[in-house]
């Protein structure tokens, strides 16, 4: 069998750009706000470790997910519901739906809880599940890091199927969840494609090229889909590392348009306009309807910054020390920033009961509101 090689992300900038070249992080300068960012409240966990963890919902409770197990809060006030702790280190986040909350483990382990914290089920996949779960329709669909794609009976853990995938020779490290939107899992994969899987079987329903490898050697060839793809009004939009961000017909593949970008971190969209971060930490814009370039902001280059999210009227991302930053979406200009912990911010911020979800490297949850 083939040898395949996962290379953290920051391992392959380093390798890519050189030490000496890699991006140094833009100091931030004084900003007078144009919008009101408050933070409504905070509540703890325990660190994300190197791992990436975001929240999610079911219930009307916030539930996150740190390596000891997870914790359910109130929306409104932040106070803790219930505290949840894991038999094993959770690596893959947490996934919620219909009162069941689903995880993974870097032994390849995933659990099942209810909200009142009893485990429903446990179930084995073929290796490390460092993604949160996705759930719909009463399945849990997870992704393993050698390829596989599973889709496993929310009721009872048992696989309903799977979806093998021959890798790369080298890959990047992939955190990013699949996206299920009207019984269709989408699946951004290594190599550069986004496949569409029907979600009660698995099978196949498209599989598209966002972007081609170039280059001689094997790094410079790394064109991995490692952020969930977007799912919105007939349109699925994804980007590539090294490639491109392109949208894609949900019906059939085809691709509507596409522009060269290299992101690891993501997009988000809106009805408008597709916001990519870039790996160099710029946020761009481009025209939902054709792609054209609208507008880049090169005020947080080289701070890691996350993936974008859109969240009452603005492009919010979350950067290296902990620093939520918001952006106009006519033209990319800062319109307010807010701290957190100072740790890092690494995956997007999360649009939960009228409120940005916020959880950083060390385990801290903020919930904040634009007034």
């Amino acid at each position: 069998m083939k040898r395949i090689f996962v290379l953290p992300i920051a391992l392959l900038l380093a390798a890519c750009a050189g030490t000496d070249n890699a991006p140094k992080p833009t100091p931030l300068t004084t900003l007078a706000s144009k919008v009101h960012v408050d933070t409504n409240w905070k509540a703890s966990l325990s660190s994300a470790d190197i791992y990436h963890f975001a929240p999610d919902t079911t219930g009307g409770v916030i539930y996150a997910a740190g390596v000891k197990g997870m914790a359910g809060f109130d929306p409104k006030t932040g106070r803790e519901t219930i505290r949840i702790r894991a038999d094993k280190e959770l690596s893959g986040g947490i996934g919620a739906q219909n009162g069941v909350l689903v995880a993974g483990t870097i032994k390849g382990l995933v659990l099942a809880y209810d909200t009142d914290g009893k485990l429903k089920w446990k179930a084995h996949v073929s290796s490390e599940v460092i993604s949160a779960p996705a759930l719909g329709e009463g399945i849990a669909v997870v992704r393993s890091v050698d390829g596989r794609i599973w889709g496993l009976d929310l009721a009872d853990g048992k696989v309903r199927w799977q979806y093998p995938r021959a890798q790369p020779s080298l890959i990047l490290r992939n955190y990013a969840p699949v996206a299920i939107s009207d019984g269709v899992v989408y699946a951004g994969l290594a190599g550069g494609r986004i496949a569409a899987l029907s979600l009660n079987e698995g099978r196949v329903l498209w599989d598209s090229q966002i972007a081609q490898a170039k280059g001689a050697s094997e790094l410079e060839r790394v064109t991995d889909v490692t952020s969930t793809p977007v799912v919105d009004r007939g349109e699925v939009c994804a980007v590539a590392y090294q490639g491109k961000v392109a949208c894609f017909a949900v019906n059939n593949g085809s691709q509507l348009w596409s522009r060269e970008i290299s992101s690891y971190a993501g997009l988000a969209v809106d009805k408008d306009n597709v916001y990519v971060t870039d790996d160099e930490g710029n946020v761009q814009a481009f025209e939902r309807s054709g792609g054209r370039s609208l507008w880049k902001q090169a005020g947080l280059y080289g701070r890691h910054v996350s993936t974008p999210a859109v969240y009452n009227g603005n492009v919010v991302v979350g950067d290296f020390e902990g620093y939520v930053h918001f952006l106009s979406p006519v033209d990319g200009s800062f319109v307010a920033r807010q701290s957190t912990d100072k740790s890092p911010i690494v995956v997007a911020p999360r649009v939960i009961a009228d409120q940005l979800v916020v959880q950083t490297k060390d385990g801290d949850l903020y919930a904040l509101a634009v007034k």
